[in-house]
């Protein structure tokens, strides 16, 4: 498998099957790190999922100074904090970059499946639950889930979590309300708890079936209205 560099927006993986992809799959890194880092899993993740494009941005530096408090922080209130309104501008900064990949490929949004880790993956829930992206799911590991919990913008995507005590202090009760408060909205939602860190063996196989999964949602999902997402982009 050989990844394309992209100048400035990080990394790609074309299908491993032949024919155009059925589903793309964006992998959001943690801020303060580059999306090469994420080069390996992907790759490890594809040989699963040989119909499906994977694509690493690596466009997020400009928001590096972020990253000390979006990782420290377990509780993400938008009457109490500054972080929501940083996760916003990051918001508007990938939505362009991933309706043009999207484009780029002929598909729509609900062939999307988001991966995010650490604040990649707080990025990812974030344009999930608060901005209402249209994406077939996300799957976040090693993120700090949203509290208090939004109101729901839709429902009609898959929420994967993978907390990872390996790489801090997790607590147990606050995700377990949290799923089940996303359940109760009618959001598909699972949760795993590792002891290990968001990058461990452990992680990268619980994450590969939960992914596969997604894919499998993304590659179910209707492509008729690329035309009108395409207009309405423009």
């Amino acid at each position: 498998m050989n990844w394309h560099h992209q100048s400035s927006q990080g990394f790609s993986l074309d299908p491993t099957a032949s024919g155009p992809p059925e589903a793309l799959v964006i992998l959001l890194q943690d801020l303060g790190t580059s999306a090469v880092r994420l080069a390996p899993i992907a790759a490890r993740w594809a040989t699963s999922l040989p119909t499906a494009a994977f694509i690493a941005l690596d466009t997020l530096a400009p928001f590096d100074p972020l990253a000390s408090c979006l990782s420290k922080r377990t509780t993400l209130d938008p009457d109490a904090n500054v972080e929501p309104s940083a996760l916003d501008r990051m918001t508007r900064h990938l939505e362009p970059l991933l309706r043009g990949r999207l484009r780029c490929h002929r598909l729509d949004a609900g062939r999307l499946v988001l991966v995010g880790f650490g604040s990649g993956g707080t990025l990812a829930l974030h344009m999930a639950l608060r901005r209402g992206l249209g994406c077939a799911g996300v799957l976040a590991i090693g993120a700090k889930v949203m509290r208090p919990v939004p109101r729901i913008q839709r429902v009609d995507q898959k929420l994967r979590l993978i907390a990872c005590a390996g790489d801090g202090d997790i607590d147990h009760r606050s995700l377990r309300e949290t799923v089940t408060l996303l359940a109760t909205y009618g959001i598909d939602t699972r949760a795993a708890l590792l002891p290990s860190s968001a990058r461990s063996d452990e992680a990268i196989r619980h994450g590969a079936a939960y992914l596969v999964e997604l894919v499998a949602t993304a590659q179910r999902r209707d492509q008729g209205h690329i035309d009108r997402e395409s207009s309405d982009a423009r």
